[in-house]
């Protein structure tokens, strides 16, 4: 057992070999029909002057709407390891020996009402798991990959207050 900090604990019982493949909609509409994958998300967290401010991205798939930094957990990966490729894969930050820099949030559940995959009226649930990165003075987040169209600090409040998806004020609200 791997114990990586407040309260989240990593247990492997043997060795998981990963064999990533593909599934078409169907499939991968009966999975979310009987279990609830797993994701996590970063809140990049910078301290301004007077509040803090949280880095959202501009998605370029649905939601198109601003929203956390995250992915989905792979088999054999702890949450941990989850956001610190997610983290590597977006914007080329490397925080394997910064782990500490990761604080849990929180996790959200949430449960949408319609899904993509058929049959849509079927919905989804999924659980994530929140941790928030402190960024440094001197770091500068550019996305690597076409996940985001743009990003941009947001205060606190103004997501709070705003027009923003639940999970995400959600998530703000512990910091």
């Amino acid at each position: 057992m791997k114990n990586t900090g407040n309260c989240i604990n990593h247990i492997v019982y043997g060795e998981v070999n990963q064999h990533p493949c593909r599934l078409s909609p169907e499939e991968v509409g009966r999975f979310y029909d009987n279990f609830v994958p797993a994701s996590v998300d970063v809140l990049p967290v910078s301290s301004g002057a007077s509040e803090r401010n949280v880095l959202l991205g501009l998605r370029c798939e649905e939601p198109r709407t601003w929203w956390t930094i995250g992915g989905r957990m792979v088999p054999g990966e702890s949450p941990y390891e989850t956001a610190s490729r997610v983290l590597r894969e977006g914007f080329g930050v490397d925080l394997v020996l910064e782990l500490n820099r990761l604080k849990f949030l929180c996790i959200n559940s949430s449960v949408f009402p319609l899904r993509r995959q058929p049959p849509g009226k079927n919905g989804r649930h999924c659980l994530v798991i929140v941790f928030s990165l402190e960024i440094k003075n001197n770091e500068l987040l550019l996305p690597q990959t076409g996940k985001y169209r743009e990003l941009k600090w947001f205060s606190v409040s103004e997501i709070i207050s705003g027009d923003y998806a639940s999970t995400i004020k959600a998530a703000v609200s512990c910091l």
